[in-house]
């Protein structure tokens, strides 16, 4: 259980690292500030999600995994109302349906 904690702390540094990378690279100069870091903030999400969702055998990851997910999926449909950024929604929905699939073959395979 603790070293699934340190784990976790462990990923926030590469996650933010990651959404910073992001935002800078690919760049969307048509919308609000607040708005640019939605795909950005959702790719790290879900790849916080595919992270952890493996991990399902420990129920304590039930409540880290799938929360996260479900953010990631809610602000995934903003962005896509919104039509912000195709190329981070495109990798955005690829990093979702991996994190899913992972999700539900460790729920199969570990049968919580």
């Amino acid at each position: 259980m603790i070293g699934i904690v340190f784990l976790l702390i462990a990923l926030i540094g590469p996650m933010v690292l990651l959404s910073t990378f992001l935002y800078f690279r690919y760049p969307d100069a048509q919308v609000s500030r607040v708005d640019r870091w939605i795909p950005p903030l959702t790719s790290t999400l879900a790849l916080w999600s595919f992270c952890t969702c493996w991990l399902w055998f420990y129920l304590f990851n039930l409540y880290i995994g799938l929360p996260v997910l479900l953010m990631a999926i809610g602000l995934h449909l903003y962005a896509m109302s919104k039509n912000l950024n195709p190329k981070l929604r495109r990798i955005n929905a690829i990093l979702i349906w991996a994190a899913c699939g992972v999700g539900f073959l460790s729920y199969f395979y570990f049968d919580v």
